[in-house]
Formats: structure tokens, sequence, C-alpha cells
């Protein structure tokens, strides 16, 4: 593993387990892997990533393996981005929200990294790209509804897409930065179009003068701590919006107490495995995001999460300890941990 300013790279003719840890450290910030323990001893990885100001640019290769993103993970994440991912060779099977959706060679696949997903892949080489969901058009909303979409490589439009991402990637070593952040901004509107192409509008879209206000609730909820402002009653004051019209607009997220809900929970589960020495106890963070009790709390985080409160906390401090003894894998001088830095600060 090399590093070059805004460029990563994992390879090398390591095989098995000692492949799979360096593998999983190189993908930590947007997946769990899982492969199947008679494929271990001769798994094999390459990954190739760049940086390109708000965006990030990734060449992938891989042995058959399973690709997760649990609730767990996208709340212990808390990124906002969207991906979209060409398969160059290979299968997969994308699976979200109970839904299951072939993909193949030249295919182009959207998914909301905010959402649970998993994905079963064959052996497989693909390029992905991750860009936070502010570089889209309308900030990128009518994307949530577009999660796990498939554009097929075959169709018109998706050849044009497949093409664009093509020359990207065959150029993006040698783009300045200003020149990289227009390629970007380009491909989003790209990307933009193939969510609806792809048939991800199932839900009703937002009207144009719509769209600003349901911008604003959901900053609103995404960063108000007090429970008190983030009842039905004060949102609809606060917003001047009557409580059906309310309900309407958060129908494609699964309905506004849901995404208060999901979304207090999320941020309870960063707060716990955040692994800082002094963190809050659990009760401290029950109380915080509104639960009238610990038991009440831990039962809905246990719900969400299968996972306990008090599980996360200890977890944290255990992966913090070990933090500091991590060392390259396969001989290598650069770390991955910069690669976790560019996925957390990436901003359009």
């Amino acid at each position: 593993m090399t590093h070059r300013g805004p460029h990563l790279r994992l390879e090398g003719s390591t095989l098995g387990p000692r492949k799979i840890s360096a593998w999983r450290e190189a993908v930590a910030p947007f997946w769990d892997i899982e492969v199947r323990r008679e494929d271990a001893p001769d798994f094999r990885g390459r990954s190739e990533v760049y940086h390109l100001g708000n965006a990030i640019l990734g060449f992938t290769a891989a042995s058959e393996l399973r690709l997760e993103r649990s609730r767990g993970l996208v709340a212990r994440m808390g990124v906002d981005h969207v991906a979209a991912q060409i398969r160059l060779e290979g299968h997969a099977e994308v699976r979200v929200a109970g839904r299951e959706a072939p993909m193949g060679p030249g295919d182009l696949c959207l998914l909301d990294l905010s959402q649970p997903l998993a994905v079963d892949s064959s052996d497989y080489r693909a390029m992905t790209m991750i860009l936070p969901r502010t570089v889209f058009p309308e900030s990128g909303e009518a994307l949530g509804s577009a999660h796990g979409a498939i554009l097929r490589g075959d169709t018109p439009f998706g050849t044009l897409v497949k093409d664009h991402m093509r020359s990207l990637a065959a150029n993006v070593a040698k783009l300045s930065p200003a020149e990289a952040r227009a390629a970007v901004e380009s491909t989003a509107i790209l990307l933009a179009m193939a969510g609806r192409a792809a048939g991800g509008s199932g839900a009703p879209a937002q009207p144009a003068d719509r769209v600003p206000l349901f911008l604003a609730i959901r900053r609103h909820i995404d960063t108000e701590t007090d429970p008190a402002k983030l009842g039905i009653e004060y949102l609809c004051h606060r917003f001047g919006i009557s409580r059906s019209a309310l309900y309407r607009l958060f129908a494609p997220l699964g309905g506004v107490a849901e995404h208060i809900r999901s979304r207090r929970l999320g941020r309870a589960y960063r707060d716990l495995a955040s692994g800082l020495p002094h963190a809050p106890r659990v009760s401290e963070i029950a109380y915080r995001y509104g639960y009238a009790s610990p038991v009440g709390f831990t039962q809905a985080f246990r719900a969400e999460f299968g996972v306990s409160p008090a599980d996360v906390r200890a977890g944290a401090r255990s992966e913090s300890a070990l933090a500091g003894r991590r060392t390259a894998s396969d001989g290598s001088d650069g770390s991955w941990g910069d690669f976790y830095d560019w996925v957390m600060t990436l901003d359009g």
C-alpha cells in the first residue's frame, strides 16, 4: 500500500486471511465484509482510490465476498453520501429493503449510504464514485428513493453514463484540482438523471417549491437535540406547514416520526461508539435523546441495531485501545486512516 498525495493503493501478492484483514481495513468506512471459510485461503483483493476534492473515485477487484452496510455501520459512520458503482467484471445481487436485483458487467447501481444494504458478489472488478449528497441537484433528495436502483449498461442512457465514468477514470490522475471538481459536478448531474432512468423514482417526487422546505426540516431534525423541538406540533409551527403536508413530505422516508426516531438513535449510536475516555454513560445518552428511562432506550436501541448500547460502548473502547497499535498491511508504508478521514470530511 502506498500513499501519493490524494491517492491510495492497496495491492500485492499476499493471499488469504492476511489479505482479508488488509481489505477490511481499506473498506471499513463503507462496508463490513464476509468471506466464506472455504474461500479464505485464496482470497485476493486490490484497491486504488483517488480524492477529487468533492468526491472519491475508487477502483476495486476482489474474490467472491459479501459486502454489507448494517444499521449499526450506517449509524456509526453517520455519512450522508451516495455511491455509484459500475461493474466492469463479475455479477452481484444487490439487496435493499427486502428487494433483490441482479447486477452484471456494464450495469450501474446507485446506493444511498445513509441506508442499510447488502451485496453478494462473485469475483469482480468495479469502479465506484462516492459523492456527498450536497453536490447533486437539489441536494440529492430525490436519490433517497433511488437506493438500490440499477441502470442497465445496454440501455442508451446507461451507455452514456458508463462511457462518461470510464473517461473520467482514464484521466483522473491527470486532472487539476479545479478540473476534478468540475468533472464531479457534471457526473452528479448525470447520476441524478440515472436514478430516474433506473426507475428509482417510485415515490412521488417533491414539487420544486417544496424541496427547500423539506431540506430545511430534515436539517433541523438532524441537528436539533432538544426533544421539545422535534414534536410534530413544534415542527408544523416552526416551518408553517400543516400536519398532513408534513406527513406527505416524509412519506418516502417512512414517515416523519420514524425519520426522527431513526436519526436520533443513529446519533446516540455515534456518541456511544466515539471511544472517548470520558464518553457519557448509557443513561446520559438515553436522557439526552428524549427517552424517559435507560430501559426504554436500550429496548429501542437493540430493536434498531441488534446490539445493546452497553455493548457498543464497550466495543468502541476496545477499538480505541487497538487503534494505536495498528500497522499497515503487506509491509507497505501507507495508512488507510487517511481514507477514513477523506470519507468523514467529504464535502460538496
